[in-house]
């Protein structure tokens, strides 16, 4: 690990976890510490001008705890997971993770996101300091552009904090070689990729923070936990549908299909102008796993670090899918666009 990928991820454990547990601790203890000044039940959410959600008066900093530590949990298990240092006796085919500005960006997240989420829910608190009845507490709406700015405000500085860490140029691979084949001979190249288990696992966190925070806000009657729920569906679909994908190549072309029969890609072999082997950082170049846009205008199933085929289209598009065995596919498809 060298001193400036070192500087980066202790400025992320400060700005992404560190002091957003803190804010988070500390809007905590204000709120526990005012407890005796609240009506209980508390109001939680205000429609049409009035209070029409309540709940005990210990729930606020509960929620905030659950829901802000697991925020900040699952932006540091993405960046600290997809970056991790290799290890003794590690695949050195695979080149080591890095740091990236993906995970700048989640530390500036996890930071805007708690403070926001702090300052909302001592907000909530706040405006009920002796009250009798939680029904006469004034709606915290027109409070609102002040969050959002509080929020935008420290994912800026949290950006900010964080230094820059310039990715090494590498060298562009040869365009691969075509197939030796006779006449009459036909090849056929297979494979099945699985996204990295890093990957795996930080999907599956996602899901349990997102239903956790769906139950949650559903038990509480509030409407946005609809929103949420939605998004929970939405998430287990997309990860159902983006764990396995097949990749075939042949005379035909090339094929990518997930195991779930979508999404799926075909390029005609008459439509590729060239192929070759690439290595792939996910994060550095593509911002993640999945299907993806990379910062250089590529695009493909990006399931994984390390080797990739790449198949630059005659309309000048390039597409990338990550699999083992990329450079004989590659001579493959070289093959089939020669035909």
């Amino acid at each position: 690990m060298t001193p400036e990928i070192r500087r980066a991820r202790t400025a992320f454990w400060w700005v992404g976890v560190i002091i957003p547990l803190a804010l988070i601790a500390l809007a905590g203890v204000v709120m526990l510490a005012w407890l005796p000044d609240l009506p209980d039940p508390v109001a939680t959410h205000w429609g049409a001008g009035e209070v029409d959600g309540y709940a005990p008066k210990w729930m606020p900093p509960v929620m905030l705890a659950g829901l802000g530590g697991g925020v900040v949990a699952l932006f540091a298990s993405i960046a600290l997971l997809s970056h991790r240092p290799p290890q003794q006796g590690a695949d050195t085919s695979i080149p080591p993770a890095g740091w990236s500005a993906t995970a700048r960006l989640l530390g500036a997240v996890s930071l805007g996101t708690a403070g926001m989420m702090s300052f909302l829910t001592v907000a909530i608190v706040g405006v009920q300091r002796g009250l009798s009845d939680a029904a006469d507490a004034p709606d915290i709406a027109p409070w609102t552009p002040l969050f959002l700015l509080v929020g935008v405000g420290l994912a800026v500085a949290g950006w900010f904090l964080q230094p820059a860490v310039e990715r090494p140029a590498e060298a562009s691979g040869a365009a691969a070689q075509p197939l030796p084949l006779a006449d009459h001979e036909r090849a056929v190249w297979m494979k099945t990729v699985t996204i990295a288990k890093t990957g795996q696992v930080v999907l599956v966190i996602g899901v349990l923070v997102t239903t956790a925070m769906s139950v949650l806000l559903l038990a509480r009657g509030i409407a946005g936990g609809w929103i949420t729920a939605a998004v929970t569906l939405l998430l287990i679909v997309l990860v159902l549908t983006s764990l396995t994908f097949r990749v075939r190549a042949s005379a035909a072309g090339l094929r990518v299909r997930s195991a779930a029969g979508w999404p799926r890609l075909e390029i005609p072999a008459a439509e590729i102008a060239s192929t070759r082997s690439v290595r792939i950082d996910p994060f550095a170049e593509f911002g993640g796993w999945g299907y993806r846009f990379g910062t250089d205008g590529r695009r493909g199933f990006v399931l994984r670090a390390g080797e990739a085929l790449e198949v630059t289209r005659t309309d000048g598009r390039v597409f990338v899918v990550t699999v083992d065995d990329a450079t004989t596919a590659a001579s493959v498809l070289a093959a089939a666009g020669q035909r």
